[in-house]
């Protein structure tokens, strides 16, 4: 028995989706609202930290070779919230290689590996107990997996437009897709703001392991179409400020068929609409501190969509450069989430409208995570470490009515990167 493969686009951790600041060439020199070198390598610096997901316009495109190695690990289910099953949970590593080339004065081209091995117990589903409360059951035996991605990207500079094509392939034992997208910039002539546009489309097959013997779904499809458009506006030569919208729709099989449910003494599959449709407004704030010579940087987020979620996150990071050649961020983020109508740990009635799903990434809770990101950055390769914890709680929700969530997460991780610039 696995887990719910997750789509190539999502990261293995609660995301948070993140709009990216491309700011504007600047002359170092100029008196204008113009930012900096300097002031625009601190406030944009975030832009690098893993886990960062981009929403809008591109990456930068200096040439170069980075490989970054990432280890994340979920922490074991407390003994007192198991019922069945192993309490060990995931453990994640993960390689990522990534190569940028210049082709001339206007085309760049970006490609991307990642290979990903997994392996851990899943929670499978919740049983009621009249003296614990929900208690979890989990996958027997230690799940083993691993994914394979590749991505290309395409992007052409013409003036002030920067287009970029995108196509990538994900697979995984039980799990393919097939993705492309394309965004677009443009920076006004006076190089204080920038327009961003984009769109994507994505097809994705799962062929469940263990089909038959489990009653699962053998062969299923989903499509996921994306589109989103922001701005940024350099508002001094201190401060960068960005705003975007982003759109999304599912459609096909959005269940997950490795989850089961309790309803009415019966262990049903999971079962959720047949569609989604989301929509998030992420804003973004980066302040340089002359007397400090650091930079502040505040991202919050507003998810949600018809099926009843809705979130909120607020991001606050300190960069702070530490010598010639390093910078530290300490950084600490705030996560809330409202669970939808067909979720429940158990149901002791069947719903009317069929649908139910006790999958506690679905559920009411909070969470609040801490990292710090050290870099240091030399004229010809820059190297970075990363780590993280994630705490999540039901008490810590901002809105909903929580509910006793046995199978809630608290994980770390830590991520290094090597980049050589050519």
């Amino acid at each position: 028995m696995k887990a719910r493969r997750r789509h190539p686009a999502e990261s293995v951790l609660p995301a948070v989706a993140a709009v990216v600041i491309d700011a504007p060439k600047a002359d170092p020199v100029s008196k204008s609202n113009k930012l900096s070198g300097t002031v625009r390598s601190l406030i944009a610096s975030s832009l690098g930290l893993p886990g960062m997901q981009e929403l809008l316009a591109q990456q930068a495109t200096d040439e170069g070779i980075s490989y970054q190695l990432t280890h994340y690990d979920e922490q074991p289910l407390p003994a007192d919230k198991l019922a069945a099953g192993s309490p060990e949970r995931y453990t994640i590593n993960s390689q990522q290689l990534r190569w940028v080339k210049n082709l001339d004065d206007s085309y760049s081209l970006t490609v991307e590996g990642l290979y990903e091995g997994m392996s851990g117990s899943s929670p499978w589903y919740v049983i009621p107990d009249p003296v614990a409360g929900p208690l979890q059951v989990m996958s027997g035996a230690t799940i083993r997996d691993h994914r394979s991605q590749l991505d290309v990207r395409l992007s052409r500079r013409d003036g002030g437009i920067t287009h970029a094509g995108a196509l990538g392939y994900s697979s995984e034992d039980d799990y393919q897709a097939m993705y492309g997208s394309y965004a677009g910039e443009k920076e006004n002539d006076d190089g204080l703001t920038t327009l961003a546009w984009g769109a994507s489309y994505s097809h994705d097959e799962i062929r469940p392991t263990d089909a038959q013997l489990y009653d699962r779904v053998p062969r299923a499809t989903k499509e996921i179409y994306s589109a989103s458009a922001g701005i940024s506006r350099v508002l001094n030569p201190n401060s960068v400020f960005q705003s975007g919208l982003s759109l999304t729709l599912r459609s096909g099989f959005l269940s997950d068929p490795y989850k089961l449910v309790w309803v009415d003494n019966f262990i049903l599959n999971d079962n959720r609409p047949d569609q989604r449709f989301s929509w998030s407004w992420t804003t973004r704030f980066r302040q340089y501190l002359e007397t400090s010579k650091t930079a502040l940087h505040i991202d919050g987020r507003y998810y949600g969509d018809d099926w009843g979620i809705r979130s909120v996150t607020l991001d606050t990071a300190w960069h702070r450069p530490v010598g010639e050649n390093w910078e530290l961020a300490p950084a600490i983020r705030y996560y809330s989430q409202r669970a939808p109508a067909f979720y429940g740990p158990v149901f002791d009635t069947v719903p009317g409208d069929g649908l139910w799903s006790s999958d506690y990434r679905l559920a009411t809770y909070g969470a609040i995570s801490y990292s710090l990101n050290a870099i240091m950055r030399r004229e010809e390769w820059s190297f970075s470490m990363f780590a993280e914890f994630y705490d999540s709680q039901e008490n810590l929700a901002l809105f909903g009515t929580p509910q006793d969530t046995p199978a809630l997460i608290d994980f770390w991780r830590f991520t290094v990167r090597l980049t050589v610039n050519l």
